[in-house]
């Protein structure tokens, strides 16, 4: 294991996140019908909410299938509904997962294991779908993070220029 198991792409299961895409344009009708049947609130009010809505959703429903994460031997690259982020090896301190706290009324969407770069400036960034709902399972989740750390061990020490100039 290590730099030569790269690269590793992590993106989102087209299946999981069309699920959760309908099922967030589901939970949104009640919300809007609620907006829409209140009296107390001004017709401009209720137009606001509902483009809002719709915006949302269909932004969740574009960027989605783009999110994920990308390693390769420079680094890696962690690209979320809005932005994205280039983490250089010399940069990562550590490679974590992290288990969450199971919450009450989402669980089937929620993962229950996440992964984190941990940065050495003291951040840290989520690796988005490096988790057990788009991998499979908690242990499969382990097995992919002890390849990114074995990866980070091989590749944080070393100077691309020093590299390039010994043979």
């Amino acid at each position: 294991m290590g730099a030569r198991e790269l690269p590793r792409t992590y993106r989102a299961n087209r299946r999981k996140a069309n699920a959760s895409v309908i099922f967030m344009g589901c939970a949104a009708i009640p919300f809007v019908i609620t907006a829409w049947t209140q009296e107390i609130f001004p017709h401009w009010v209720k137009l606001l909410v509902s483009v809002a809505t719709l915006l949302l959703v269909v932004a969740v429903a574009v960027t989605l299938p783009w999110s994920g994460t990308w390693v390769d031997g420079a680094g890696i690259r962690v690209r979320g509904l809005l932005r994205t982020r280039r983490l250089s090896w010399a940069d990562i301190e550590d490679i974590r997962t992290k288990p969450l706290r199971p919450s009450p009324g989402n669980q089937p969407f929620m993962p229950k294991m996440v992964a984190y770069a941990y940065l050495s400036s003291g951040r840290r960034v989520l690796l988005v779908h490096v988790n057990d709902l788009h991998l499979g399972s908690r242990f499969q989740v382990e097995w992919e993070i002890g390849v990114l750390r074995a990866a980070l061990a091989e590749l944080r020490d070393k100077d691309p220029v020093q590299g390039a100039g010994s043979a």
